[in-house]
């Protein structure tokens, strides 16, 4: 049952549709009252995400957020990590070929990148990786940080439709969604349901021990 405590307003740094799906269907709760960056009336300026990991830039974002709105923050930071690429993507996920433009043009030129990188490669182990921080205005450090994993695959050249590799398979996901396999279940995340991947992803995950941290927060009435 939801606690039954003065609902916590919090602002979630994105304006991706899709990410704000996964982290409120994780944490659907009354004493949450959401917001994000597409919801605030006048337009701020993007933080430099400079930082050398996820819990860097997680934290920046988190912090830059609360003091330019003065509501407590939740924000993450997400890529993948390719063994064979010595962990990139990374932390450069988001815009790892450079590309402007549409989400779409963005996530298909990822791909392509991605893939591109990945020829001829044996080992194709890989993980996403979630990190959340949460920030109140005026405090110095985050008040909460968690991190989530989900350990798969990058699909092989002879999986993909040669004709539009870059789009992989599935149509539920964003991002590399489509060319991260999960063997045991022989689909990529973007093949899943939303209600499965949010069970089992990366972002699911660091969504549910931030939601536990949350409670904690909410309850002790130092919102």
């Amino acid at each position: 049952m939801p606690l039954r405590y003065r609902a916590m307003k919090i602002l979630l740094a994105t304006t991706n549709p899709h990410k704000f799906d996964e982290i409120r269907a994780v944490m659907n709760d009354p004493s949450l009252e959401w917001m994000t960056l597409s919801d605030w009336p006048d337009p701020i300026e993007e933080p430099v995400e400079d930082g050398a990991t996820f819990e860097d830039n997680a934290a920046l974002k988190a912090r830059y957020y609360a003091q330019a709105t003065g509501l407590a923050t939740l924000a993450d930071d997400s890529g993948l990590e390719v063994d064979a690429l010595d962990g990139r993507p990374g932390v450069h996920s988001a815009r790892y070929s450079g590309k402007q433009g549409s989400r779409e043009t963005v996530d298909l030129a990822n791909n392509r990148k991605l893939l591109n990188e990945m020829r001829g490669k044996v080992n194709r182990a890989a993980r996403f990786v979630c990190a959340m921080a949460v920030h109140r205005p005026g405090d110095d450090r985050p008040w909460a940080m968690v991190r989530g994993t989900i350990e798969g695959r990058i699909l092989s050249t002879d999986e993909l439709d040669p004709a539009s590799p870059e789009r992989g398979r599935g149509g539920n996901g964003f991002g590399y969604d489509p060319l991260f396999q999960l063997d045991a279940m022989g689909k990529t995340t973007a093949e899943l349901e939303p209600d499965h991947k949010n069970r089992i992803s990366h972002r699911g995950n660091a969504a549910r021990d931030m939601w536990r941290q949350l409670r904690l927060l909410i309850k002790s009435g130092e919102q």
